[in-house]
Formats: structure tokens, sequence, C-alpha cells
């Protein structure tokens, strides 16, 4: 399992990246889930999608009133469906953050974008 935790100071919002890289981490993908917030009944077909060896999807938890969100990602086929699965699930972040702070126009969107894709972007070269 891959972890990967960074704030955006600017709106004090959390980002949780998680990735599964085999079967075996259900267990500790659920636990790290659970750590982090995420409901029982949310994350009910996660551990059964990892342990089924679920592929080129993700998913997005978010808790606005604690302002943090969380991209899970499984297992992908090749580098380009994951950059293209991490662009879906980065972008329910943006949407969230603007949503919940009542954000408007298109430089805090540009900003948000661009802050996490600096972020991800270890990973996304990966």
């Amino acid at each position: 399992m891959k972890y990967l935790k960074f704030n955006i100071k600017i709106y004090d919002w959390d980002v949780f990246y998680i990735e599964v890289e085999s079967k075996k981490d259900a267990k500790k993908v659920v636990n790290k889930l659970k750590s982090i917030g995420v409901p029982m009944d949310a994350m009910d077909d996660v551990g059964p999608a990892i342990k089924n060896n679920a592929q080129n999807g993700g998913e997005h938890f978010y808790y606005l009133p604690r302002r943090w969100s969380i991209i899970l990602m499984y297992k992908t086929s090749n580098n380009s469906r994951k950059f293209e699965i991490i662009c879906h699930e980065k972008r329910h972040i943006e949407d969230r953050i603007m949503e919940h702070l009542g954000l408007e126009g298109t430089e805090a969107g540009a900003f948000i974008a661009g802050y996490i894709a600096k972020k991800l972007t270890p990973i996304i070269l990966k």
C-alpha cells in the first residue's frame, strides 16, 4: 500500500492518497480508512474489491466538517490509466473544497488543482 498525506494550507484541507498494490493490502487499507474517519458503511465494498483484485478504478471519500478528502486508487493496468483515474478523483476533491467553502470563479479552482497536482506528481510519475 502506498500512502501520502498533505494539507492544502490556504484552505486547511487534508488530502490523503492511498494506493492498493496487491490483494494483501485489503486489511491495511480498510484500517487506514477507519483511522482517518471513514464510516464502515461507506467502505463496505473496499475490502472485498481489493481481495477480488479490483483494477482501473478509484474512490473518493470526503468529510466536509473536518475538511478532508481521500483518493483511494485500485491497481491500474498502465500509467496512462492511472493518470486518468487520479485526475478524475482529484477533480472530486477540487469540487468538494469549492462547494464547502463557497468559493467561486476559476482562479480558486485552478489554485487547488495545481497545488494537488504538484503534491501528487511523484506518485503520478512513478
